[in-house]
């Protein structure tokens, strides 16, 4: 289309009919992003969760993938909504202020927001600005106005966070802070935030080396036991249904494997770093033991998967 030779009526007009298509074509992309949501398939394309699939496949931005993934479950449960995004009546701007909203509720006052109180503040909310439809949730739901949290990434790819924390959230903040003062005396807090995080890696994935203990055969101490201790001990791990993998064995794995194991039927391996979890390659329940060969890491969403395909389940 060469717009240099419309008029500014024929520019007009032709823009117009863009955005209503764009309008339409949105409300199909939260048609399409709801589905795949119910059936779970960006699983298969070894993505654990649908924000991870719409970012890492389709090049959304985090906040781009966010309201869409928010004004397609809002969709899902108001099919109304999607007439009032093809009109231009209701953004997704405003569609993803109604899901955080109804997550605030549940974090702060641990309330459900229902189908019915949806549907009202949607008619609320028509034709309003962003900053209007803010503050007409804020005021309904008695919720305080959330403020937005932001990441700057500079070019030595260090990284500026804007967050703003809770009175409660502050105290114990500094709370950590004097409790760690010895180690990070001056105060810093992105020192300090590392300082913690670097302590709960280490609890999570460190292996503990087993202190050296000396045997009294004569009579048993401290972390000895006698032939017949020990063999109460075995009989009453055998008669566990599944005894807890160990600890060192758990923590080794957990430091050597610092992602998911999983691949799709490509090869392509799952990247996801968080909610690791230990999982039997060969399954407990059908002879598979605790030994290391036999274990693997998973992170908790193929785990599940895992087990849905050997329990024979499909995700409705």
């Amino acid at each position: 289309m060469n717009l240099n030779s419309l008029s500014n009526t024929q520019l007009f007009a032709s823009f117009e009919n863009l955005v209503r298509s764009e309008r339409k074509v949105t409300a199909q992309v939260l048609e399409c992003i709801a589905e795949i949501d119910r059936r779970k398939i960006y699983l298969e394309k070894n993505f654990t969760s649908l924000f991870d699939y719409l970012v890492k496949d389709l090049g959304y931005s985090p906040g781009a993938a966010m309201r869409r993934i928010d004004g397609a479950r809002l969709l899902r449960e108001l099919p109304e909504l999607n007439e009032k995004l093809e009109d231009g009546s209701i953004t997704l701007s405003q569609a993803n202020q109604i899901e955080r909203a109804s997550r605030e509720m549940k974090r702060i006052k641990n309330a459900i927001l229902s189908t019915d109180n949806k549907r009202e503040l949607l008619l609320q909310i028509e034709n309003t600005t962003q900053k209007q439809t803010e503050h007409i949730l804020a005021t309904n739901l008695d919720l305080p106005l959330v403020p937005v949290q932001k990441e700057t990434l500079h070019k030595d790819q260090s990284v500026t966070l804007t967050i703003t924390f809770t009175p409660e959230q502050m105290q114990i903040l500094e709370q950590a802070q004097n409790i760690i003062s010895h180690a990070v005396p001056n105060k810093n807090w992105a020192e300090i935030v590392t300082h913690l995080a670097k302590r709960e890696v280490a609890r999570r994935t460190n292996v503990r080396k087993p202190a050296d203990q000396k045997v009294n055969q004569s009579q048993p101490g401290v972390g000895e036991l006698t032939d017949l201790q020990f063999v109460t001990a075995v009989a009453a791990v055998k008669s566990e249904k599944r005894p807890a993998i160990p600890a060192g064995i758990r923590k080794k794995l957990l430091s050597s494997s610092s992602t998911c194991s999983h691949t799709d039927p490509q090869g392509k391996p799952c990247d996801n770093k968080k909610f690791l979890q230990i999982d039997h390659i060969h399954s407990w329940s059908r002879g598979g033991t605790h030994e290391p060969q036999n274990l693997q890491v998973l992170c908790a969403t193929h785990n599940r998967l895992k087990y849905a395909r050997e329990a024979k389940i499909q995700f409705d």
